[in-house]
């Protein structure tokens, strides 16, 4: 029973045409630290891979997988660096000596073809608890060609399981499938924040001591996308991967508790005015000098900054562009868009820098937000908290958001049921159909499932379920999938071993599992149709 670790990272490359990555080197080596450290990875084995060609690197990943672990061995392979998708959807990670085509496209043979790694190797190994990081673009391709794999069912040694987590396979990616990665001067943005889950032990969300890969990813995603929310880091598990225990956290530790009660206490990337409060009071009950404390909260609030900054940035940019140009041409609206994909930004972050900079105006684009509206936009509904209570229906949300501030679970779950039978127009007592949660308006479904998101701490929400559904198989088509559907019940406490729970079984307390709410408030056609809310939800973004 072991622990080994492959970490590549390929940060030069012999063409010329390939861009280099300055911060993988760093990444690896703090992920080799943590991995190496006793008191927090304690792995065995933490082999460290730079700049390999593509041979030497599909030898060293056979080797992890097939040579060296065994079946009760936990094994992770983590990458750093470049992917390409090519055009039949497969990834490929780019090597040292990966060469380009005339046509400026990798050359596939001198790359690795990830889907080989996975139907070659990792398929085949006698490890029955898998880890695969990728920090690359396009990453989350690689999850398409295993999502239909499953791993031999094997019994399970229960006290193998305490310490290692069940068995299965995750697969940890820092943005979707079509979706380009970010690196900052420091290193990628998702490997950061993995680093710092597993380096403070904040990732530890349920204060056991231990750090699951689930616990883990969930942090560095929440944290990525306060600093650049148009990342979209994912979770694909096959069978129970998401529990395998990747690290040790401190219990008892006061910086540790008071990094997580500053976490609990930020609104809108502020820490509120009771907030302040609470944190007082705890570095009083912990013995922190106020030094040490500022330390921690500048560190937690660091990614809401780096948004902050990025939003002026762009805002710089159109206020220079629009005083050069007081009709944007087609050309700056282009370099704009460029700049806002770079600056990581969703269409409805630079939305309000929009609206008070320029008014809407006639243009060939098609970018949602850089064109001339064809409808009057949503006026945008902030309550005196910060809350975004924006509605395309004129729906208030003022009660839902204060029964979700009291903590009122129930009385909240159902006031969704309601609010939502309001935007698609039907009475008390009906039930939404699958074509209108197809179609329900994102501004409503966003301004619902911020609140849950934001009042249970990220623990409740229409997102936090999509991706519990999206991480246990099911996809974003619109389509019954029953396997998915009953994983996704097991995961979220709406089943009780074969059976499904009735409405007055559900646990209305934050000790419910993660993703246990909104249950609909007993009403039908949301919650049993969370493959059309899941695909409504990627749509709009959310």
């Amino acid at each position: 029973m072991a622990k080994y670790a492959l970490l590549i990272g390929v940060s030069e490359y012999q063409s010329s045409e390939i861009n280099p990555l300055d911060g993988v080197v760093k990444d690896i080596e703090a992920m080799q630290r943590v991995l190496q450290n006793s008191e927090i990875g304690g792995f065995d084995e933490v082999k460290f891979l730079l700049n390999p060609d593509s041979i030497t690197m599909q030898s060293e990943i056979e080797q992890l997988f097939m040579e060296k672990c065994q079946k009760d061995d936990i094994v992770m392979l983590y990458f750093s660096g470049h992917g390409y998708r090519h055009e039949d959807g497969n990834l490929f990670f780019i090597t040292h000596n990966t060469q380009i085509n005339p046509q400026g496209l990798p050359r596939i043979a001198t790359a690795v073809d990830a889907k080989f790694i996975h139907e070659r190797y990792m398929s085949r190994s006698k490890s029955q608890r898998q880890v695969l990081i990728l920090d690359c673009c396009f990453s989350g391709a690689f999850a398409e060609s295993m999502g239909a794999k499953k791993l031999v069912a094997l019994n399970i040694n229960d006290e193998i399981a305490q310490q290692l987590g069940d068995e299965g396979r995750a697969v940890l990616t820092s943005s979707t499938a079509t979706q380009q990665s970010f690196e900052d001067s420091g290193g990628g943005v998702y490997t950061r924040y993995l680093i710092e889950g597993l380096e403070t032990g904040v990732a530890d969300t349920d204060n056991d001591g231990v750090i699951t890969v689930d616990e883990l990813h969930k942090y560095a995603k929440r944290k990525v996308q306060e600093a650049k929310p148009a990342m979209k880091p994912e979770i694909f598990a096959v069978r129970e991967g998401y529990t395998i225990r990747i690290a040790k956290a401190q219990v008892g530790d006061p910086q540790l508790e008071y990094r997580k009660e500053v976490e609990g206490c930020i609104r809108n990337g502020r820490v509120s005015v009771v907030g302040r409060r609470v944190l007082n009071r705890r570095q009083r009950e912990l013995g922190l000098q106020p030094e040490v404390a500022v330390a921690i909260e500048e560190e937690v609030l660091k990614p809401f900054r780096e948004f902050e900054e990025s939003l002026r940035e762009y805002e710089q940019a159109l206020a220079e562009a629009s005083e050069e140009e007081p009709i944007l041409s087609d050309g700056t609206r282009e370099d704009l868009k460029r700049f806002q994909q770079i600056l990581k930004l969703r269409d409805e972050d630079i939305a309000p820098i929009h609206q008070r900079l320029i008014s809407p105006q006639p243009t060939s684009t098609t970018d949602t937000i850089l064109q001339k509206p064809t409808s009057t936009p949503t006026p945008r509904q902030t309550s005196p908290d910060g809350d975004d209570l924006s509605s395309e229906k004129g729906i208030d949300y003022t009660k839902l958001r204060d029964l979700l501030k009291a903590g009122q679970w129930k009385q909240a779950d159902y006031e969704t049921y309601l609010v939502m039978l309001q935007v698609v127009g039907r009475e008390k007592d009906d039930w939404i159909r699958e074509k209108e949660l197809l179609n329900f308006p994102c501004t409503d479904l966003r301004t619902i499932d911020h609140l849950w998101v934001k009042y249970s701490n990220g623990r409740f929400g229409f997102s936090v379920q999509k991706e519990i559904y999206l991480s246990v198989g099911g996809k974003p088509d619109g389509k019954y999938d029953e396997e998915a559907w009953e994983k996704l019940g097991d995961r979220v406490g709406w089943r009780n071993g074969i059976t499904w729970i009735d409405y007055d079984k559900v646990t209305f307390e934050t000790s419910a599992p993660s993703g246990h709410l909104p249950a609909n408030g007993g009403g039908r056609g949301v919650v049993s149709r969370v493959s059309s809310l899941t695909s409504r939800l990627v749509k709009c973004n959310i």
